[in-house]
């Protein structure tokens, strides 16, 4: 057999190999708009990311359940109390987590109520969906120590920072037909200013009520190609 003749299977393997580099190449980009669970990433106004289950019409959903908020504090962040070293407690991390919790569920139910897109169920229905939200990588600047003996003035150039993620499920199946993830950075403040319990609460009102206006404004859109 000649050089030639042997040549010609090595050419041949070596062009199989290219052309199998090429589609693991391909593959991720042909892909990475779909989530592990099926869903489709969207781009919508106003959220940072929303993924959706293709195919979904949404407008066929007239109700909503809101399940109680899961709370979760950025795993850095290191609290201390209003004009000292001393770091938060446990006892007092777990209020701001209530507290949190409180503000989202009042405020965003509040929203949804005056949105008249949604009848607001305590059980699903027909034509429900379940909206599990969740509020993660909480951080608060200066919290406020209720058990302070004195009144400590704190002045910060932002009131913190969070990223709200919420999922809606179809409440006859328990798909997720929605996944929607938004990072917050509390609004900057110039020039700095006194912050306390009450006005982290309104920032944080501030914030969630954004969040519900523009989910239900953009959620009849969420299922259009």
């Amino acid at each position: 057999m000649s050089t030639t003749m042997r040549q010609i299977p090595l050419m041949i393997l070596l062009s199989l190999s290219a052309l199998v580099l090429a589609a693991c190449a391909s593959g991720p980009t042909a892909t990475n708009n779909i989530s592990h669970d099926g869903l489709e990433l969207r781009h919508v106004r106003g959220l940072d990311e929303v993924w959706v289950r293709p195919g979904t019409d949404f407008s066929t959903y007239q109700n909503i359940v809101i399940a109680p908020v899961k709370v979760a504090f950025d795993p850095h962040w290191d609290p201390r109390r209003a004009g000292s070293r001393l770091r938060l407690g446990e006892r007092e991390r777990e209020e701001i987590r209530s507290d949190a919790a409180e503000v989202f569920d009042r405020t965003f139910r509040s929203e949804i109520e005056r949105s008249e897109r949604f009848a607001l169920l305590d059980q699903a229905g027909t034509d429900s969906l379940v909206f599990e939200p969740q509020i993660i990588d909480l951080v608060i600047s200066a919290p406020e120590d209720r058990r302070a003996t004195g009144r400590v003035r704190t002045y910060v150039s932002e009131f913190g920072r969070v990223t709200l993620v919420g999922e809606l499920k179809d409440a006859e199946s328990g798909a997720i037909v929605a996944r929607i993830t938004d990072r917050e950075v509390a609004r900057a403040i110039q020039p700095v200013e006194f912050t306390d319990r009450m006005t982290n609460t309104r920032e944080g009102e501030r914030i969630i009520r954004r969040w519900a206006r523009t989910l239900v404004d953009q959620l009849d859109q969420l299922g259009e190609d």
